[in-house]
């Protein structure tokens, strides 16, 4: 079985309490997910641990960058491609690449099983010609 450490986001996060502490109940979350799925390996929780921090990263990022838009005023009138939104870009990105390495690809469960072409529910009423005349 594999220890689970917490990594030190304290240390990670020194001069921001609040991404520190976020990062800590993402980890705890991302964990529990992992031992719900009984995916814990060594290679997870190294992709968690990186997880958390592109997590991290984006929430600070977002509000800022969806305030601004994609599309930022020059000085001058120009108009530039705002860096912040293609970093929450690049993180949503990274995210979904370490979550589909984490868990796999979601995957739809079968439904019902369709009856053979041709067959209905009516055909042991109908008879074998399927009430068709020729």
């Amino acid at each position: 079985m594999v220890k689970v450490v917490q990594p030190a986001y304290g240390r990670v996060f020194q001069d921001d309490e609040g991404a520190a502490e976020l990062a800590k109940v993402l980890w705890k979350e991302t964990v529990a997910a992992l031992k719900e799925a009984e995916a814990v390996t060594l290679a997870n929780l190294a992709r968690a641990d990186r997880y958390v921090r592109a997590k991290v990263e984006f929430e600070n990022l977002y509000p800022t960058a969806y305030q601004q838009g994609p599309v930022l005023k020059g000085e001058e009138g120009g108009e530039y491609f705002n860096y912040r939104w293609s970093a929450c870009e690049k993180l949503n990105e990274r995210m979904l690449k370490l979550e589909k390495a984490m868990f796999g690809e979601a995957t739809v469960k079968a439904g019902r099983e369709k009856p053979a072409a041709g067959k209905v529910a009516a055909d042991e009423f109908l008879g074998p010609d399927n009430g068709i005349r020729q």
